[in-house]
Order: C-alpha cells, then sequence, then structure tokens
C-alpha cells in the first residue's frame, strides 16, 4: 500500500474534518480554524494511502520548540504506521526549523497515543487539570528531545 505524506492543503479540509469527527480523542477543530492554518506559524501534514486521505497532523514551531497540536487517523487505518509517518516528517520539520524539543498533550484515558508517543521516543512531563471538555479530562504533557530525529 502506497503511503505519501505531503502538506495539508485547503482541499483536503472536508476529508480531515471527517477523520477528526470520527475520532473523539482529536481536537474538535472547525473548518475555519484548518483554513487558518499557516498563519501563527502552524504546519499541517496529511498522509494519503492509495489516493485515500488516511490521516492528518497539525504543529507549530515556536523558537526552539515545536508542540504537535493535532494527530488523528481514520479509525480502519490505524496501526499501519500511518501515524508514526506523519510524526516522522514533523519531527524533521521541526528540526530543520531548529527546534530541539517536541511537546504535545494527550487525553488521560488515552492508552493507545500514550504507548504510540511513548514508542517514539516522548516521555511525561506533567499534566494539566481538566483540560479537556466533552468529555472533561486532564491531559498528559509529553516531550521529547529532537536530536537523533
Amino acid at each position: 500500500m502506497a503511503l505519501t505524506v505531503r502538506a495539508l492543503e485547503s482541499r483536503d479540509i472536508p476529508a480531515i474534518i471527517e477523520i477528526q469527527d470520527s475520532c473523539f480523542e482529536a481536537a474538535q477543530w472547525s473548518e475555519p480554524t484548518y483554513r487558518r492554518l499557516g498563519h501563527a506559524g502552524e504546519k499541517a501534514w496529511l498522509a494519503e494511502q492509495n489516493g485515500n486521505v488516511a490521516g492528518f497532523l497539525v504543529a507549530r514551531v515556536v523558537a526552539t520548540e515545536m508542540e504537535i497540536l493535532n494527530l488523528a487517523v481514520r479509525a480502519s487505518l490505524r496501526r499501519q504506521g500511518i501515524a508514526a509517518a506523519l510524526l516522522h516528517d514533523a519531527l524533521l520539520f521541526a528540526v530543520q526549523a531548529g527546534a530541539h524539543r517536541a511537546f504535545l498533550e494527550v487525553r488521560c484515558s488515552n492508552t493507545a497515543a500514550r504507548e504510540f508517543y511513548q514508542a517514539h521516543g516522548f516521555s511525561s512531563a506533567g499534566s494539566r487539570r481538566n483540560y479537556y471538555r466533552d468529555p472533561d479530562e486532564d491531559a498528559l504533557i509529553f516531550s521529547r528531545a529532537l536530536d537523533g530525529v
């Protein structure tokens, strides 16, 4: 199965909203929010598998830090390396942009995401009480150094 990671384009927004809407763990953003990406330094990647949108990742680099803002993969395509490919490209971009550390938040209950990030070198760096809504839940903060990406 051919997997391609590329920059998100405006024509991709309906497909990523469809993925996001089926994945309650992902940040639930509006179409206008996706259309404004890039105005505050965010960058978004899209994964296509055999020409179909499989997943996406949104991040931003500020000074020497990267923050992963949103990552979701179509439920039927999980555990096929799509999230890993998106993360890899995002981390490479961050290093090229001068970042030295990456951060993200994840729902405490999202065991699959926690295990994914830990398998990719992230470790717990704290928590944020009542960070998420619908349902209300704490966030775990994960971080990793960007050396050796």
